[in-house]
């Protein structure tokens, strides 16, 4: 008897949305490989936003199976390239990657009318934004007093023709879950960040030999109230540019300051080094202008700065080699937590809502708002916590976290492999614990 092997399923993962902040790198590796060890025969195709050629080298030497396209659609609905018209031809789903909301809506409103299935991989969905600053209790509170119709219209019919709607941090969800979008999949799903783990060891021992740093260092990531897009992309500012550049201005120097103190209760504290690193290139700069300048005489010799934007692999092999990671960007503590290593994430008010995340995995002491009176007190207490008794409760949390999020993705990747349908396909059971890649 001859049997026909069904044919594979092939996914399009719309997700890479910038090479200038590394967690934005670091999200499509991630929903790759749980996608991938869901059905490994599975045609997965990463439609990028945006790459470099050391991502590319990146995709190509660590998730060779991957295949990529890019390009974009006109107002007529003609693809920019080939690759990408035979990927959109082709797919039978389309997943929408964890990022600050609808990244790609109009891509997911243009697939909507084709009625193929879609669905949504770990986003959070802030009905305020960056331009409400709020403290997370604050942005709660505000969410709750919306009317059930506050949300746009033309994101409730998307979400509710999903087939799945994994929001990141459980406020977004209660969020859409008060709208009414009618989502038949509306639950939590982790950043797929968490499952991120393509480190170079290499590069990392280097570049830690090359700066002097002693083990059992801290990794300190700053950053501005607004990542200055107009400046990274080398455009012409428009008014929201220089309303976010003024807010900067104003911030800046304070909240330097903070990262400043926790530098400094670090080293007197515990007698080890800090690598200021960024999360995002433009930070290079920033810490340049703020460091070692604003720090004490006796802790200055005892901090590093990287003098250049580090691609992810280099950067996440470092936090695993690190005692502990303390930033103001979230992803940061997000690729810690996912090598191993415990964190703190120092949040300002005007991020997303997204910093959530961490109460969701049980942690919400490790997220300090940086305008709490106490600030400074409890980021050098936070600190001397993640490394006591040899950093082992702190390790062992963090352990925890990371299993929950990385066995949460992989049920998220089985259910949009199988929201991709394929007759003939034979489902596998769920397991709970993510395999490596």
């Amino acid at each position: 008897m001859t049997t026909t092997a069904a044919p594979a399923r092939r996914i399009l993962l719309r997700s890479s949305w910038a090479t200038v902040n590394i967690g934005d790198v670091a999200h499509s590796p991630g929903a790759a490989a749980v996608l991938h060890e869901a059905d490994p025969e599975a045609r997965i195709t990463l439609w990028a936003m945006r790459l470099n050629d050391r991502e590319r080298a990146m995709f190509a030497e660590r998730q060779p199976w991957l295949e990529i396209v890019e390009g974009r659609f006109d107002e007529h609905d003609v693809a920019s390239t080939p690759e990408l018209a035979r990927a959109w031809e082709e797919a039978d789903l389309l997943v929408h990657g964890s990022g600050s909301g609808l990244v790609a809506g109009r891509d997911m409103y243009r697939w909507q009318r084709t009625g193929r299935p879609y669905g949504v991989f770990g986003i959070t969905y802030d009905p305020f934004g960056l331009l409400t600053p709020s403290t997370l209790a604050q942005a709660r509170a505000q969410i709750e007093a919306l009317p059930g119709d506050y949300m746009y219209e033309r994101d409730r019919e998307l979400f509710a023709g999903a087939a799945f709607l994994y929001c990141r941090d459980s406020l977004s969800r209660d969020y859409l879950a008060g709208q009414g979008t009618g989502a038949p999949c509306l639950e939590w799903g982790p950043d797929a960040t968490f499952a991120y783990d393509l480190s170079d060891d290499g590069a990392a021992a280097a570049l830690i030999a090359e700066l002097d740093v002693r083990p059992g260092f801290l990794v300190a990531v700053p950053r501005s109230r607004y990542a200055p897009y107009h400046r990274i992309y080398n455009r012409v500012p428009e008014q929201l540019d220089h309303y976010k550049v003024a807010v900067n201005a104003a911030h800046d120097e304070q909240d330097m300051a903070v990262l400043a103190s926790a530098i400094t209760s670090w080293v007197r504290r515990t007698g080890q080094d800090v690598l200021i690193g960024p999360e995002m290139s433009y930070a290079v700069q920033l810490a340049a202008e703020h460091f070692p300048r604003i720090l004490p005489s006796d802790v200055a010799p005892r901090v590093r700065v990287l003098a250049e934007y580090w691609d992810l692999p280099t950067a996440t092999a470092v936090y695993r080699q690190a005692a502990a990671v303390l930033s103001m960007d979230c992803h940061s503590p997000i690729l810690a937590t996912a090598v191993g290593t415990p964190s703190l994430y120092l949040r300002q008010p005007t991020e997303t809502i997204k910093g959530v995340m961490f109460g969701d995995l049980g942690a919400p002491e490790r997220v300090v708002e940086i305008e709490a009176h106490d600030a400074a007190e409890r980021l050098a207490d936070g600190l001397a916590e993640l490394v006591a008794d040899g950093g082992r409760p702190a390790r062992e949390l963090t352990a925890r976290m990371r299993e929950q999020a990385q066995s949460r993705l992989v049920q998220m990747a089985h259910r949009a492999v199988s929201a991709a349908g394929r007759p003939g396909v034979v489902e596998r059971p769920v397991p709970t614990a993510l395999g490596r890649v």
